[in-house]
């Protein structure tokens, strides 16, 4: 009697098992931040709980100037590549975004004949909303213009090619037919760039590690209020990084549900 096996699906189980390097060390956190490492008076405290809410007020403000901006410059390089404007759109992406953060200083610096233009008009990036929403804005889009890109291409022409023939100009055809047909991408890549923007550091830690001015005077966005929190109190930084990854996997859950339901 001939006996049948499964075929050992041995590409499944590496597919299910590689991704644990990516989750494990974040898992970590959260098992050791509310279980031995827990800090009562930090975990959901005001001061944690403000600079999230910094967090996400930055990113989301970001975000929709980026859908703005960018949304007709993805649909363009979908239906026009140009490698000039794709490595414009790449740049941000490639270098550390410390130089994000250093570049924002020093344009606005008075040490530059810019700078001291823009700091005559009442414009500065440092220790202000404008300076975080900008570097946000900077290190995101590439995320949001690609996604969006991809989005476009997926996009049947036929639509465009009918308002084609009846005379209509190409910026016509977007704002009229293309960006209402995209709305279900630009919620679905905009989510997609605010968790990216919320877990940004680099570039803010730089430009502004504190912000001055209404609602939020003198908070830290999430990211560098965890850094400064392990400088000086470890087991604090442990409890308040596993409260960001709380509100990070709430955030990527209403992703998926939002991918899910926008298909």
């Amino acid at each position: 009697m001939q006996v049948t096996f499964r075929q050992f699906n041995l590409l499944k189980i590496l597919s299910f098992l590689f991704p644990l390097i990516l989750i494990i060390p974040l898992l970590y956190i959260l098992f050791y931040g509310y279980g031995p490492f827990y800090v009562k008076s930090i975990a959901f405290s005001k001061i944690v709980i403000s600079s999230i809410e910094l967090s996400i007020f930055s990113a989301s403000v970001a975000i929709g100037i980026i859908i703005l901006l960018f949304s007709p410059l993805a649909y363009y390089l979908a239906r026009h590549r140009n490698p000039v404007l794709e490595t414009f759109v790449d740049i941000p992406a490639s270098v550390p975004h410390p130089l994000v953060g250093i570049a924002l200083v020093f344009m606005d610096s008075p040490l530059t004949p810019f700078g001291k233009f823009l700091l005559s008009h009442g414009i500065n990036f440092y220790y202000t909303y404008l300076g975080i929403i900008y570097a946000l804005i900077i290190v995101s889009s590439p995320i949001y213009i690609r996604s969006m890109q991809n989005y476009y291409e997926g996009i049947p022409k036929s639509y465009e090619e009918f308002a084609k023939g009846l005379g209509a100009s190409e910026t016509r055809i977007f704002f009229r037919i293309m960006l209402p047909l995209s709305v279900k991408g630009i919620i679905s890549a905009g989510l997609t760039s605010i968790a990216r923007s919320i877990s940004e550091f680099g570039s803010i830690f730089i430009i502004a590690p504190y912000v001055t001015g209404w609602i939020f005077n003198g908070d830290c966005v999430a990211s560098v209020y965890i850094y400064n929190e392990y400088q000086s109190y470890f087991d604090a930084s442990i409890t308040a990084a596993a409260t960001l990854l709380v509100f990070s996997f709430a955030l990527i859950i209403a992703v998926r549900i939002a991918n899910y339901f926008l298909k």
